[in-house]
């Protein structure tokens, strides 16, 4: 990086500069446009919580407290041949079919006395019977399949028509889509919502993300990632709100459509980031961008007659799939910590979103446990920014994989905290976890986007972040359907272990947060070789 006395001169000088020694210029004379700028495109990540946690309070269960009826002359039938069936909850009322268990009264049989309507309820998921719990799961894990699809697409998208064009498309398929659910009344129409919610989410928040964090000088990207995941975790408050204010589970979808469409306007007004153009070979496009930055400054630079030494590296580059791929053969470190952040986000994203939609079993109220929920991630994004600035990336993903894996192994013994009380050391445990957890799912964020090299950034979030959605998809799973058929040694000691191996994995990687971006695979090489634990480092 230049000093006071060389930022002020380099242009004058005519020195050669990169693009990010533009932006800390344009950056260190910013003006309230700038950060307004900033601060607002990660608003997007305020919204989040409500669609992706939608089904949590669209499909709430009855339970045996609550109040029901009979609403058809079948259930009339059944309950006048037995008067005391009256007492008994429906759930537990079933029949042998073929083999297989069902309900004999189903929801077109039953009114339940319940404050908000549910999907669960409507679509006969409510009581756990034969496959309605893993049907009803799969209402929650299909948004990451979604997201998985989407972000395969994104890998080619955000390097090649752009971080801001892709994510605008992401943020028009979200809205149509999650507006549509207004009119949904069928389990597979209900599907296909949440497919292609998780598809144009995913699509929007990793584009906007790597947007942002593009705009920056390197020693601010940690405080912009703290931003964003505050808004995220300030969102969870809101999701509740969504779902305990509303009582009709189609109208949740509605207001969750409006919610995506309000706060995400801004969007389209920001520019292109510069770096995109840059290793596109397209300087001029790249000046563009930086002068569309400096009308939020009161920079005077004269950027026609800046000369951006990233173009020399780029000028002979083709900026193809098949030549990011060719890449991870020709540079074995970038294979390397590409391999490794992917392992990191399948954890993250399993451990983390396990945990959110899981709630329900873990704590015994969920409203309560997403607000808690909520305050443990900010105590989490909040210390991990200074934690990651005073010990650095590596050290503080390391203290906080092992963090998680000691929380997970305190849940498992079986204590109840109090004689009148649902609550237990496990409950408590997870809601200290969580704050580790987070704080892992905000610094795996940062790191890559630091690791990963502009010529494969979009690709790197994209393998990453789908290796996350593999893990989300099977989080539910573990936290609400692996738990109550097995011991829960078996899910958390699990966890426990890979939680270690990422500490691990943290620790094979470079410190990136005192080094300027990588911007091609070569750059990659020379930091790996300066790294003190030097592996992979005969590359030429």
């Amino acid at each position: 990086m230049y000093s006071e006395t060389e930022r002020s001169a380099f242009v004058a000088s005519g020195k050669e500069v990169t693009t990010d020694d533009v932006i800390e210029e344009l950056f260190r004379q910013r003006t309230w446009k700038y950060t307004l700028l900033l601060m607002s495109l990660m608003i997007t990540w305020f919204n989040g919580p409500t669609a992706v946690y939608l089904t949590s309070f669209a499909g709430i269960d009855p339970t045996p407290e609550t109040n029901w009826s009979c609403i058809s002359q079948k259930c009339q039938d059944y309950i006048t041949s037995n008067n005391s069936l009256l007492q008994e909850f429906p759930c537990k009322m079933t029949e042998e079919k073929n083999g297989k268990t069902e309900l004999v009264l189903k929801s077109s049989d039953i009114k339940w006395e319940m404050t908000h309507s549910s999907f669960s309820v409507e679509f006969d998921l409510n009581c756990g019977v034969g496959s309605s719990k893993v049907l009803k799961t799969l209402l929650s894990s299909i948004v990451f399949a979604g997201g998985l699809t989407g972000l395969i697409l994104g890998g080619f998208l955000y390097d090649h028509i752009g971080r801001k064009k892709t994510a605008v498309l992401g943020y028009f398929i979200a809205v149509l889509i999650t507006f549509s659910g207004t009119f949904c009344h069928d389990y597979y129409f209900l599907l296909i919502i949440r497919f292609l919610q998780g598809l144009g989410m995913y699509l929007a928040f990793t584009g906007v993300y790597i947007m942002t964090v593009e705009l920056v000088p390197v020693e601010q990207k940690n405080y912009i990632n703290g931003w964003a995941m505050c808004l995220w975790a300030l969102g969870y408050p809101l999701a509740t709100a969504v779902g305990y204010l509303i009582p009709n589970w189609n109208y949740m979808f509605l207001a969750a459509a409006i919610i995506i469409a309000v706060m995400n306007v801004q969007v389209l007004f920001c520019p292109e980031p510069p770096s995109f153009h840059v290793i596109n070979n397209d300087i001029e496009s790249a000046k563009q961008s930086l002068k569309a930055l400096q009308l939020l400054t009161d920079s005077k630079l004269d950027i026609d007659n800046i000369e951006i030494s990233d173009a020399g590296k780029v000028r002979d580059r083709n900026q193809t799939v098949l030549r990011q791929l060719a890449d991870l053969c020709s540079y074995p470190s970038l294979l390397l910590e590409t391999s490794i952040l992917m392992f990191l986000w399948f954890f993250v994203g399993m451990a983390y979103y396990g945990f959110n939609f899981g709630w329900s079993s873990i704590v015994p109220n969920r409203y309560l446990g997403y607000l808690m929920a909520s305050v443990g991630e900010l105590i989490a994004y909040i210390s991990a920014v200074p934690l990651i600035a005073r010990i650095g990336r590596r050290r503080a993903m390391m203290l906080m994989f092992v963090g998680a894996a000691i929380f997970y192994l305190i849940a498992i013994p079986e204590v109840k905290l109090g004689k009148n009380t649902d609550w237990t050391l496990e409950s408590v445990s997870c809601l200290i976890g969580i704050i580790f957890v987070s704080g892992c799912f905000s610094g795996v964020y940062l790191w890559t986007a630091e690791l990963a090299p502009t010529s494969h950034r979009g690709f790197v979030f994209c393998v990453s972040s789908s290796s996350a959605r593999i893990g989300s998809f099977l989080g539910p799973y573990i936290f609400n359907n692996l738990f109550p058929i097995t011991h829960k040694a078996v899910p958390l000691g699990g966890l426990a272990v890979l939680a270690l191996l990422c500490a691990l994995g943290s620790f094979i990687l470079v410190e990136t947060g005192d080094k300027e971006t990588a911007l091609t695979g070569e750059d990659v090489v020379a930091r790996r070789n300066l790294h003190r634990y030097r592996i992979f480092q005969t590359e030429k």
